[in-house]
C-alpha cells in the first residue's frame, strides 16, 4: 500500500472511530445511570461527551440534560444550571431544549430549583451603546462596532467575538437576533422610492440571504418567534395598523391583523408559538385607552386582556414580552401609581387574573431570554436630558459653557424659557423623588442668586413661557383630548386657568411682547400636518398663522417679524410674520438647536464641520455665509436652544439619549405554578 494511502487510510479510521466514541461514549453513560445505578460514573461520562464532542451539538445537549437527571437523582441543585445552560445555549437543538426548560419548570414548581428562591437582578455592563434588550442575553450580545461597519457577535466582556456582517460605516442594516442567537435579522436602509430588504444570516457570519421586501414606509420592525420560524412585525400608517408574520424559510408574508383607529407598538410570539399578543395605543384622542390583545398565531378574533386608560401624552403602559412559560405577559405600568412590572396571566388566549405586581422601577424596553429571565432597559437616574448655559459676548460669541445642576429625570425636554430679565428660568421636571409622582414639576431657577423652587405640579406634559413685563408664566398642560392654557404667579404660585382647549397638544409656546397673545404649535398624530396657533389671552381668539406639512415644526421669533420653519432634514426657512414669500435661510442635515435673536437679525444653531466638530454657528437673517461662533455643549441634535432677553446668554436643552440607558438582568421574577 502506499504511504498517501495509508495515511488517508488511518485519517478516515480515525474520524470514523471519533464520531463511534462520540455515540458508544454516551451510551455506556446511558447504561451506567440505568441498568448498573453508578450515578457518578454517569456524570463523568456525560460531562466528557459535552466536552470532547462539543461540536456535535445534538450529541453535546443530550449529555447535558442527562447529565442534569443524574443530579435530579443525588438531589443535588446542579441540575437546574445544566438545564439553564441547555435552554440558553442550545436552543437550536429543540428536543433537549424543550426537555430541559420542562425540567426546570417542574424543578420551580415542586422548589427544587438551585436558583434563589428570591428575585435576582444584575446591571450588564456593556460599552455599545446600541445594545437593546433583545440584542444580549446577559451572557452573549449582537452589537455594531460603527467605526468599521462590522455586526459583532461575542460575549459581552468583549473576550471572544466574531463578525457577522460588515458593510460601509453609514451603511449597516438594523439587526434584530433571534431568542437563540443562532440567527439575526436584518433591516437594510431603502433608497428613496424603493423597498426595505429584510435578510437572515447565521450568527457564525454563514448563510446569509434575503427573505423579503416591504414597502419602505412606514419602517417594519420585526420579532421572532421561539422556534426561528417566522418574524412578526406592524405597519401602521393612515391610521391602520397591519401585523404581518414573515416565514424565515421562503419569507411569504401574511397578514393576521388590520387595525384602524390604532396604532400597533409591540408584538411577540408565545413560546409555543400558538399565540400573538400586541398592544394598541390609541391614534386619536377621542378614546385615550391602551389596549393588549392576544390572537391566534395563524390569524383569528383577538381577545383583549388588559386596558389602561390614559392620563397623560406620557406613555404609562408598555407590553414587554410573554414569560418562557407561556404563563404570562410581562407589562410595564404606572397602575399603582408608579412605574412597575407586572405579570398578565394568560390561559389558552384569555386573561386568567388581575395582574400580579413583581416590583417597582423604570421598565422602557423588555425581552425574556430562552432561558426564562428578563433583560430589561431602564433610564439612569437624572433622565435623558441635560441643560447648559453660556455667556455671549457682543459678536454673539459663547464662552464656557456650564451644565446647570437641575432636578431633572426627564425622558422629555425640561423646554427650558428665559424671564423678562434675564436671570431667571422656568422649566418642567420629571423627577419621582419630589415626593409627587407622575406628571410634573414646573420650577424656577434663579441663574443670579440662586435657588431653585417648584411653583405647580402638573399632570401631563407641560412647557411654560415667561411673561415679558410681567411676574408670571403661562403654561400649556396637555392631557388627553385637551389642553389647559394656565397664568401663574411667580411670587405667590397662584393659579389662573384661562382656557381649556380641546383637541391636539399645544408645543413651543411663546408669549408676545405685550403679554397679549401666545403663540404656539399645534401637532396631528400619526405624522399629519401641524399647526402654528396665536391665541389672544382677553379675548381668547384663536388665529391660524401656517399650516405645516408633515415632518415639519415652526415658531414665531422673539421680536415677532418672522415664521420660521424647519423639516425632519434641516431645511430652514423664514417669512414675515405679516405674510409674503418663504426664504430659505438654511440646508444643513446635522443642524439642530435652532432659534433666533431677539432682534431677529440672526439664527443661531448648532451643526459639525468637515472635519467632526460641534460648534455654535450664526447665518443672518438677511442671507449670508454661516459663521462658526465657538464650541458646542453636547453632540446630540436633540433639544432646543434659547437666546436670554438681553442677548448676552444663550441656553440650551440636550437629549442626550445615547448614555442614559442601563441595562439590567431579572432572574425569578416568574411565580411557580401551581400543583395540580
Amino acid at each position: 500500500m502506499k504511504p498517501t494511502i495509508l495515511i488517508a487510510s488511518l485519517i478516515f479510521a480515525t474520524a470514523a472511530l471519533a464520531a463511534e466514541n462520540g455515540a458508544e461514549l454516551f451510551q455506556k453513560a446511558v447504561t451506567e445511570e440505568r441498568a448498573a445505578g453508578n450515578l457518578e460514573e454517569a456524570i463523568k461520562l456525560y460531562q466528557r461527551v459535552a466536552k470532547e464532542f462539543a461540536s456535535d451539538r445534538a450529541l453535546a445537549a443530550k449529555a447535558l440534560v442527562q447529565e442534569g437527571r443524574c443530579y435530579e437523582k443525588l438531589g443535588q441543585d446542579k441540575a437546574v444550571k445544566l438545564y439553564e445552560q441547555v435552554a440558553r445555549d442550545f436552543s437550536d437543538q429543540r428536543e433537549p431544549a424543550t426537555q430541559a426548560r420542562a425540567r426546570l419548570a417542574a424543578l420551580r414548581q415542586d422548589g427544587h430549583a438551585a436558583a434563589p428562591a428570591t428575585m435576582t437582578q444584575r446591571r450588564i455592563e456593556i460599552t455599545s451603546p446600541n445594545v437593546g434588550p433583545g440584542d444580549t442575553d446577559g451572557h452573549r450580545a449582537v452589537y455594531e462596532d460603527s467605526a468599521t461597519g462590522e455586526l459583532i457577535y461575542g460575549d459581552i466582556a468583549g473576550n471572544s467575538k466574531h463578525v457577522i456582517f460588515k458593510a460601509k460605516p453609514d451603511e449597516l442594516p438594523g439587526w434584530s437576533p433571534s431568542k437563540d442567537f443562532s440567527m439575526v435579522f436584518l433591516r437594510f436602509h431603502a433608497k428613496p422610492g424603493q423597498p426595505q430588504t429584510f435578510a437572515v444570516v447565521n450568527t457564525d457570519g454563514t448563510g446569509y440571504r434575503e427573505i423579503a421586501k416591504l414597502d419602505a414606509s412606514p419602517h417594519c420592525w420585526p420579532s421572532w418567534s421561539w422556534d426561528n420560524r417566522y418574524l412578526l412585525c406592524a405597519q401602521s400608517h393612515d391610521g391602520t395598523s397591519r401585523l404581518l408574520r414573515i416565514s424565515v424559510a421562503d419569507g411569504q408574508t401574511r397578514e393576521l391583523l388590520s387595525l384602524k383607529a390604532a396604532k400597533v407598538t409591540a408584538v411577540n410570539f408565545s413560546p409555543d408559538g400558538r399565540l400573538v399578543a400586541y398592544q394598541a395605543q390609541p391614534s386619536s384622542v377621542a378614546d385615550p385607552v391602551s389596549q393588549i390583545s392576544v390572537m391566534p398565531a395563524e390569524g383569528g378574533t383577538p381577545q383583549m386582556v388588559y386596558e389602561e386608560r390614559l392620563t397623560s401624552m406620557l406613555p404609562s403602559l408598555r407590553l414587554l414580552d410573554w414569560t418562557a412559560d407561556g404563563r404570562y405577559l410581562a407589562i410595564a405600568s404606572e397602575r399603582t401609581g408608579k412605574g412597575a412590572l407586572h405579570l398578565l396571566p394568560i390561559k389558552d388566549g384569555k386573561s386568567a387574573g388581575a395582574p400580579v405586581f413583581v416590583r417597582a422601577g423604570d421598565f422602557e424596553l423588555g425581552a425574556t431570554t430562552a432561558a426564562g429571565g428578563l433583560i430589561y432597559r431602564s433610564v439612569e437616574p437624572g433622565g435623558a436630558w441635560a441643560v447648559y448655559v453660556a455667556s455671549l459676548d457682543a459678536n454673539s460669541r459663547p464662552g464656557g459653557w456650564k451644565r446647570l445642576d437641575l432636578p431633572l429625570g426627564n425622558m422629555l425636554n425640561p423646554e427650558p424659557q428665559w424671564s423678562g430679565d434675564s436671570n431667571q428660568i422656568v422649566y418642567s421636571a420629571q423627577h419621582e423623588d419630589m415626593g409627587q409622582t407622575g406628571g410634573e414639576s414646573i420650577r424656577l431657577r434663579n441663574l443670579s442668586i440662586g435657588g431653585d423652587r417648584e411653583i405647580y405640579h402638573a399632570l401631563g406634559y407641560t412647557n411654560c413661557t415667561w411673561a415679558s413685563q410681567q411676574p408670571k408664566v403661562f403654561c400649556a398642560e396637555n392631557g388627553v383630548g385637551k389642553t389647559d392654557i394656565l397664568s401663574i404667579s411667580v411670587d405667590s404660585g397662584q393659579v389662573e386657568r384661562l382656557h381649556n382647549s380641546p383637541g391636539l397638544p399645544m408645543f413651543g409656546l411663546h408669549v408676545s411682547r405685550d403679554d397679549r397673545a401666545l403663540y404656539m404649535f399645534r401637532s396631528k398624530f400619526g405624522g399629519e400636518e401641524g399647526e402654528l396657533r396665536q391665541w389672544e389671552i382677553a379675548t381668547q381668539r384663536e388665529t391660524m398663522l401656517e399650516r405645516m406639512p408633515p415632518g415639519t415644526w415652526g415658531w414665531v421669533s422673539q421680536d415677532e417679524r418672522w415664521v420660521v420653519e424647519v423639516d425632519e432634514q434641516r431645511n430652514l426657512k423664514i417669512r414675515p410674520t405679516s405674510g409674503g414669500d418663504w426664504k430659505a435661510l438654511l440646508s444643513d442635515s446635522h443642524a439642530g438647536h435652532f432659534n433666533l435673536t431677539p432682534d431677529g437679525d440672526w439664527l443661531i444653531y448648532h451643526t459639525v464641520d468637515s472635519a467632526g466638530k460641534h460648534g455654535l454657528y450664526r447665518v443672518a437673517t438677511a442671507g449670508g455665509q454661516p459663521e462658526r461662533l465657538g464650541d458646542f455643549p453636547t453632540n446630540t441634535p436633540d433639544g432646543s436652544l434659547e437666546i436670554s432677553p438681553d442677548g448676552r446668554k444663550v441656553m440650551v436643552a440636550a437629549g442626550e439619549y445615547d448614555t442614559v440607558y442601563e441595562l439590567w438582568s431579572l432572574e425569578n421574577f416568574v411565580p411557580p405554578a401551581p400543583k395540580p
